[in-house]
């Protein structure tokens, strides 16, 4: 997704959401940390835009004689701090006779990014990263656990099969139920019943594939036994 000028100056005033972080010149610390919970927490054709020289309720810093080519190579440095490297796009804008500088950054394949520590958007906020998230993102450099985390906490169908033995006659046997999608990673997948009582019980990836269930209209996760 390319964001216009338009789009830009209407996340200026908009309120301020995950896809959207403010923060004055002066407020250089800042920077980093959104530029690496950007690339972390957005899918990767979706933009977030990081205002510099951008009060939080949307007014614009009087910057008087700033030297605007200056101001994007400060940002440009502080975010060269970033491992593995992000490649942010940099711009100039005007509004009401104002400069501000847009940072705009996408979310990483390369995900998880660094400086110093490790940060994710939570609604509006910045935090750090936990181990957890920290384990989530590097399995969505698995393109079959990035798949099946965009279903997480949602209900899927988990197709089983397994052959069984009837007087000696060999059959294949095939069960489809719908589960809940606790958790991914690299290694397993976790999935629960959809009543309350239901316990968690995972299944190693490397037994399942993935398929879509066309009647619900989800994920099908099916596994040979």
């Amino acid at each position: 997704m390319t964001l216009t000028d338009e789009d830009i100056l209407a996340r200026l005033v908009a309120i301020e959401d995950s896809t959207v972080e403010r923060k004055t010149v002066s407020d250089n610390r800042a920077w980093i940390k959104a530029a690496v919970a950007f690339s972390n927490s957005l899918e990767d054709d979706q933009p977030g835009v990081l205002f510099v020289g951008v009060f939080d309720d949307g007014r614009i810093q009087d910057q008087g004689a700033t030297n605007f080519t200056d101001l994007q190579k400060r940002v440009s440095g502080e975010l060269s701090n970033i491992y593995p490297p992000i490649y942010p796009t940099l711009l100039v804008r005007e509004k009401d006779g104002k400069k501000f500088l847009a940072v705009i950054i996408y979310g990483s394949p390369e995900r998880p990014h660094f400086a110093g520590k490790s940060y994710v958007r939570d609604g509006t906020q910045t935090r750090d990263a936990s181990e957890a998230n920290i384990q989530e993102l590097i399995a969505k450099r698995n393109s079959k656990a990035a798949e099946i985390l965009k279903w997480k906490g949602k209900e899927i169908t988990l197709r089983t099969s397994k052959v069984v033995t009837f007087h000696g006659e060999s059959r294949k046997s095939t069960v489809s139920v719908a589960n809940m999608l606790v958790d991914c990673n690299q290694y397993w997948i976790t999935l629960k019943g959809t009543d309350e009582q239901s316990r968690a019980r995972s299944i190693p990836l490397k037994q399942i594939e993935l398929n879509y269930d066309h009647d619900a209209k989800r994920l099908m996760l099916e596994c040979q036994l």
